[in-house]
């Protein structure tokens, strides 16, 4: 290009840069809101563009925001608009999967989920379509050519430059801060619910549900009804304690949060005697039952944060992800009691410490160790991840190299999906795991893919079951899953014997004592309520919060769609707890 020839992009005559960047912020929003009506679930259908024009245009206001932003810093118009729009377009497809995945939108948590992933985010790539990759490839070249190609707009310099900068950057903030005049914009819209990530996302729109949640962010967490909380405690207060061991027979104590470990004989056309064998062989000779946890698909910490701290998250409904939030006051623990009381504690995870923020986590829930994947070495890869027989290995080893008694907190990683095309497997094995009958390909695949992982789990379960009986010292397994695999294909096309919808069904669990058997009729429970039954088993009394639990427990049923027993006391002496009071 000739040092005459006109730039790429706008560029107005001198002394218009004003009226330009207002036909270029006009343009801006009108082609997000075309992507917007295009992408976003809760407009692309027939009628939502006519019906639903205003809460397209909000929708699209963000990346409008963001377009003029990168015009003031960048002055190239076309790469400013072509990022802005990418990036709401990588927005959706990211929102695509998840939805798939664990049937719940992107929300302002998964964005700081980002900086903690430790595997240079392999793990949640191994789920993006090729057809993403492929227009990510063709975005990044785009970007490339037109930081080549185009010239920065000449007009927009000097006092109009610092202007459109300064203007567009205190309108953000004010989005941002949810100050004048968006809560009035956004806060009107009667059909958001916080209570329900994908209602809402699927009536207000992604963008809208974002902000939203970004802004219940801000809030501070709930303030507990302290006299509710005195109420709950006073009503227990002459509960039975727990029944003391003796000194020097405290009891190892093992659990094993098992990835996406699920029964697959609650889909219709699977019975009990085509999987989990090992896992009923010991369920008949423990406390087992259903256990109901905070999460589907996917938010394994959901879970685990609830069995280590015997806190709720049903309590602390804006909060997605606990340890980013929940964890910073230290809140006592399993872990932090059981040291405390002279164990060695111990956290292992075949995986990356920085996932999830285990490693900030786990410091502050009082485990005195934490083992990840640097600790594993050249283990056996089953699939993408360590297997389950290196784990239980690592978790023997472990017990036998304490010089006391020793609480291992164990996650499991073999069996994280995606259940397609993975590595490191018998695929002679893989084809022989039973479907139900008129299961589709897609469908059979990802069932076959997923029974695989679960069959060498429950093996591995057996294993240490049976590793844990021959040592000297009596051990307490705990062992349940954290939630049920991101199968959508199979739960829409084989669906359950209960009729139920996927996010009602319940996973497994049984906690296995090695000095007595425990058969009885299946006890159904909640994670929450895990910590303490097992405290109360191993006859450790912590003389407050636990043994609190544990009466309550014995008088609640959870199930599908259950509200706690003393459902108000809980919250308040919860919410509590999290403050570490």
């Amino acid at each position: 290009m000739t040092p005459q020839a006109r730039p790429v992009g706008l560029r107005g005559r001198h002394g218009r840069a004003a009226p330009a960047v207002l036909v270029y912020a006009v343009v801006a929003l009108g082609l997000c809101s075309a992507l917007v009506a295009w992408r976003d679930p809760a407009f692309a259908h027939d009628g939502a563009i006519v019906s639903s024009w205003a809460s397209i245009v909000a929708n699209a206001i963000p990346s409008t925001l963001l377009a003029m932003l990168l015009l003031a810093l960048t002055r190239r118009p076309l790469l400013s608009l072509w990022l802005a729009l990418g990036l709401l377009g990588m927005l959706y497809v990211a929102n695509a999967v998840k939805l798939q995945v664990l049937d719940t939108p992107v929300l302002p948590a998964d964005f700081v989920l980002l900086g903690h992933l430790g595997d240079g985010g392999s793990l949640l790539l191994r789920y993006l379509p090729h057809r993403a990759k492929a227009a990510v490839v063709a975005g990044a070249a785009g970007i490339v050519l037109l930081l080549w190609r185009e010239r920065p707009w000449t007009r927009l310099r000097g006092a109009p430059r610092a202007a459109l900068l300064v203007g567009a950057l205190a309108v953000t903030a004010t989005l941002a801060l949810d100050t004048w005049p968006w809560p009035g914009v956004y806060a009107a819209d009667a059909d958001f619910m916080t209570w329900s990530p994908r209602a809402s996302a699927d009536r207000s729109g992604l963008s809208v549900t974002l902000l939203r949640y970004a802004w219940s962010t801000m809030v501070a967490l709930p303030a507990p009804d302290r006299a509710a909380a005195r109420q709950l405690a006073e009503r227990h207060a002459r509960a039975p304690s727990a029944v003391p061991v003796a000194a020097g027979e405290r009891p190892d104590i093992v659990v094993l949060q098992s990835e996406s470990f699920f029964d697959p004989a609650r889909l219709r056309g699977l019975e009990d005697s085509q999987v989990l064998p090992r896992y009923r062989r010991l369920a008949a000779e423990s406390l087992h039952g259903n256990l109901w946890v905070p999460t589907y698909g996917g938010g394994t910490i959901r879970t685990e944060f609830e069995v280590l701290t015997g806190i709720a998250m049903r309590y602390f409904p804006t909060v997605q992800y606990p340890y980013f939030r929940l964890t910073s006051d230290s809140p006592p623990s399993l872990a932090s009691l059981l040291a405390a009381r002279g164990y060695r504690t111990i956290a292992v995870h075949p995986h990356s410490r920085a996932f999830w923020n285990r490693a900030s986590a786990f410091d502050h829930l009082g485990f005195q160790q934490f083992d990840g994947i640097e600790q594993f070495g050249n283990a056996r890869r089953v699939g993408y991840y360590v297997g389950d027989e290196a784990l239980v290995d690592h978790i023997l080893q472990r017990l036998d190299d304490a010089p006391g008694p020793a609480f291992v907190f164990a996650i499991s990683m073999e069996n994280h999906g995606p259940y397609e095309d993975y590595p490191n497997a018998d695929a002679r094995q893989r084809a022989a795991e039973p479907v139900p009958h008129g299961l589709g390909n897609a469908a059979a695949r990802d069932l076959r893919g997923y029974l695989y992982h679960l069959e060498n789990g429950d093996r591995a379960l057996g294993r240490l079951a049976d590793a844990l009986r021959t040592r000297a010292r009596r051990t307490l397994l705990l062992f349940y899953g954290d939630h049920l695999p991101a199968l959508p294909r199979v739960y829409a096309e084989a669906g359950f014997d209960d009729a139920a919808r996927p996010w009602q069904q319940p996973v497994p669990w049984l906690l296995l004592d090695t000095a007595a058997a425990d058969p009885g009729p299946p006890l159904a429970t909640a994670s929450f309520y895990l910590p303490a039954l097992l405290l109360d088993r191993a006859g450790i009394d912590d003389g407050g919060y636990f043994r609190l639990l544990e009466t309550v427990r014995r008088g609640d049923h959870p199930g599908r769609d259950w509200i706690p027993a003393e459902d108000e006391g809980l919250r308040a002496i919860m919410q509590l707890r999290q403050r570490g009071e």
